[in-house]
């Protein structure tokens, strides 16, 4: 007989709780590294490399890394592989668990690479941060621009119609690739076992036991109730066949030139295991934070009407390439909200250090985000739901 999975439900008594999951303990807030001055990550990545570099720049930053571009003057005696002449990305893993995400990254990354998935090349990853400060991965640049382009309404709206039904398939595609087959076998599992499961845990354990530990930890009493209704349900939803899954799949880590999807980006949230839950959660950041950002998209009615249309249209386009089993898919929408709403819900309670990101990432959980996201989960778990906990402010 196979063992019972752990029993994640909290008490919905808001005073003194009986805690039927037992989380583990939170320390806050946790190390972070701090980036190098520019000038002397130019200086220290050439003699890494054994090259002088002709350029380097930020390219962009996000929750957990810091990207720039650079361009090598000659070949590097350390990496002939590296060309020279050509653009490249450096990434900076900058998160309190920077060290496990970035080598979780590139092992995944080089894996897909290997298999054909479109992916950045990977071409040396380092983990000693006696080279730059910081774990990095200097990888290729790829073509064309993320999905969702920004720098003005007509430009957003076209490349997101051009390229929308390519995004969708791309996802289809690598749900498609068995995990247990040689080099994927590899591909290490992101969301960490916690008390009561473990890292042969089915996913889906794994992310109800992560919510409960962060409702408990928060607190976060306004989850309690849709936690708990979701894991009386779990048995139901629990067997699924494994597939690859991206569980951070969305518009800006997808880039795409013309019509075609030119590589996936930002790998640290991959796991296996069922892909309904991979599409839920993409459903779920398409129908909340996709396209929060600029304010001219957010407050102008035709923007917000695009972010609907496209959130729409995403279920029945990837129904069309990989079919799904509704209630299933529902089922792992609840779960996929309660998961996303969990993270910025002790985001606000300790500070995004606390989960692994930048303390910039603060600025991303705005009011909209977490209204658009609560009122998702109320809708897919049948239950009221919200956050209680004050924004802190980033020093």
């Amino acid at each position: 007989m196979p063992p019972r999975p752990p029993d994640t439900r909290v008490s919905s008594v808001a005073t003194s709780p009986p805690v039927y999951y037992c989380a583990i303990g939170a320390a806050f807030p946790p190390a972070l590294y701090l980036m190098l001055d520019a000038c002397d990550i130019e200086q220290r990545l050439a003699t890494y490399l054994g090259a002088p570099l002709a350029r380097l720049s930020v390219l962009a930053s996000g929750w957990e890394t810091t990207v720039f571009e650079f361009t090598l003057q000659s070949a590097s005696r350390a990496f002939a592989a590296i060309p020279a002449g050509q653009s490249m990305v450096l990434r900076f893993y900058q998160g309190s668990a920077a060290d496990a995400k970035g080598a979780r990254e590139h092992t995944t990354i080089a894996r897909l690479f290997a298999a054909g998935y479109p992916v950045p090349r990977p071409y040396a990853f380092e983990a000693d941060h006696r080279a730059l400060g910081a774990p990095f991965l200097i990888m290729q640049r790829l073509a064309g621009s993320t999905l969702f382009a920004i720098r003005s309404f007509p430009s957003a709206f076209k490349t997101f119609s051009m390229a929308f039904f390519s995004f969708v398939r791309t996802q289809a595609r690598l749900h498609k690739y068995d995990p247990a087959c040689p080099g994927l076998c590899e591909i290490p599992r992101a969301l960490a076992p916690i008390a009561g499961s473990s890292a042969a845990s089915p996913l889906l354990d794994r992310a109800l036991a992560t919510i409960a530990h962060r409702i408990e930890t928060g607190p976060l009493p306004g989850l309690r109730e849709a936690l708990n209704l979701v894991t009386e349900r779990a048995a139901r939803f629990r067997a699924s066949p494994d597939s690859l899954v991206h569980m951070d799949y969305h518009p800006l880590n997808v880039m795409v030139q013309g019509v075609r999807v030119t590589g996936v980006l930002d790998w640290m949230n991959a796991d296996v295991g069922d892909r309904h839950l991979d599409a839920a959660m993409t459903s779920v950041i398409l129908s909340s934070s996709a396209m929060e950002k600029p304010r001219w998209m957010r407050d102008n009615p035709v923007g917000n009407g695009l972010r609907a249309s496209f959130a729409a249209l995403y279920m029945p386009l990837y129904h069309a390439m990989a079919p799904i089993e509704f209630e299933r898919f529902r089922y792992c929408q609840a779960v996929a909200a309660l998961l996303r709403l969990s993270m910025l819900g002790m985001m606000r309670a300790h500070g995004p250090e606390v989960v692994g990101f930048r303390r910039e990432a603060i600025h991303e959980v705005t009011p909209a985000v977490v209204r658009l996201l609560s009122r998702y989960a109320t809708r897919k778990s049948g239950t009221a739901v919200g956050l209680d906990a004050p924004a802190p402010q980033p020093a």
